[in-house]
């Protein structure tokens, strides 16, 4: 087994095509610091549920607003998408599985975006990279991950 790498020693060498990359790999993205505003602003247009809505409901029963699903994967990936997604030999997004969200998000708790390679599916012109993705609070505590496969042009034909 290799010892898995940081990629952003990598990012420079874009873009990283099948090859480039190990299962293990991973990458810290960056970090988002949610707000009641944004929060809010976000719920209001596309999940106006009284948790993600109203302040007083919300704080009753979960102690704070909490973000919807949707703006934690848009957030994510703001992150995603110039830190990772932008420096691959990109085909597509084939798509995503096993979301889980195991703890809200709240607002003015930072949350830290990792990805790591978990595996890589060569295939005859391009693979299949499926990786996790994870969003940690400030306490270690996983609030969001998920599983996707990129597909991902190979150097070479097989």
């Amino acid at each position: 087994m290799t010892e898995a790498r940081d990629l952003s020693t990598m990012i420079g060498l874009a873009p990283l095509h099948a090859e480039d990359l190990l299962a293990g790999d991973h990458l810290a993205l960056g970090s988002i610091m949610p707000s009641h505003e944004e929060i809010l602003d976000f719920a209001r247009r596309y999940d106006p549920l009284p948790i993600h809505t109203d302040i007083a409901l919300a704080t009753e029963s979960f102690g704070d607003l909490i973000a919807p699903a949707a703006l934690l994967m848009a957030w994510y990936s703001s992150l995603a998408s110039p830190g990772f997604v932008a420096h691959l030999a990109l085909v597509a997004g084939k798509g995503i599985d096993r979301l889980r969200i195991p703890k809200p998000a709240r607002p003015g708790v930072r949350l830290d975006a990792t990805i790591t390679i978990d595996e890589i599916v060569l295939r005859d012109d391009r693979a299949d990279v499926r990786s996790t993705s994870t969003f940690v609070d400030a306490e270690g505590d996983v609030v969001m991950a998920f599983t996707s496969i990129q597909v991902v042009r190979r150097r070479s034909r097989a």
